[in-house]
């Protein structure tokens, strides 16, 4: 059984990762309303292979980018085409300063909104946004249960994303030099909100850093959360599984059938 709460299938395929894994448990995750159908064909039928659609800070610098109430509107149309299991990802990023921070916050929570209207959970982003994500979760008007995808910031954000009920992943970032904070945060997050993930084919852990990351990968993420935290890996494997369909509220919901 492997478990990634996060990957993405397109990036993966251009990278030359061919296939998954049959027993994966996890979810291909949208990052603009475009993707959806070059990926879901890639995606095999499965129970346990979920998906989301989203539309992240960098589309603010994509040529077809209009406003954050089109990218509603396209992401409600693929919706209605496609299904979903989640919102997102999406979020700030001043790593690379896409947008203003307006137009990221506004971006993030019509799309919070749009989450809360479906029942569906939110995929959130965060680099280097520490003030922008806890302004966000602070807002009365964010009212959705979601994820901290690749948990990159401190114990401030770690505490606001678990007073609003969020669940908290880890990725292979966490094996690299120098991320001690994330490692201290990794160690005291309640285990009914722990989850980890690839990020594929992006951010593969030590020792197969430098390579396209695949979710077989997350073995070695799950070995050292499990040594900070104290935990039995397996046992820390079987709450990550319980956590996801925790997070999802559902088995799976049926794909629709992809319209070229």
């Amino acid at each position: 059984m492997i478990i990634d709460s996060h990957f993405h299938v397109l990036s993966m395929r251009k990278r030359g990762i061919r296939s998954l894994p049959g027993d994966l448990i996890g979810i291909d995750v949208g990052t603009d309303p475009g993707d959806a159908a070059l990926r879901l064909p890639l995606l095999p039928s499965s129970p346990t292979i979920f998906f989301s659609i989203g539309s992240g800070p960098w589309r603010l610098d994509d040529e077809g980018y209009a406003s954050p109430e089109d990218e509603m509107e396209q992401l409600m149309s693929i919706f209605s085409l496609y299904g979903a299991d989640a919102i997102g990802e999406c979020g700030f990023d001043n790593h690379w300063g896409y947008g203003t921070r307006e137009s990221q916050m506004d971006l993030f929570m019509l799309q919070a909104g749009l989450a809360s209207s479906l029942g569906l959970p939110l995929i959130i982003h965060t680099r280097e946004a520490d003030d922008e994500i806890i302004e966000a979760l602070s807002s009365r008007s964010f009212a959705c249960r979601g994820v901290m995808h690749c948990f990159s910031s401190d114990e401030r954000v770690l505490r606001k994303a678990l007073d609003k009920g969020l669940y908290i992943s880890f990725a292979g970032n966490i094996t690299y030099k120098g991320n001690e904070a994330i490692r201290r945060c990794a160690a005291i997050v309640p285990s009914d909100r722990i989850l980890y993930e690839t990020d594929s084919p992006y951010l593969a852990p030590i020792p197969m850093r430098g390579k396209p990351c695949c979710p077989e990968y997350t073995e070695y993420t799950l070995t050292l959360l499990a040594e900070l935290r104290g935990e039995d890996r397996e046992r820390l494997r079987e709450e990550a599984r319980d956590n996801l369909f925790a997070l999802l509220q559902r088995e799976k919901t049926v794909r629709k059938p992809c319209v070229s």
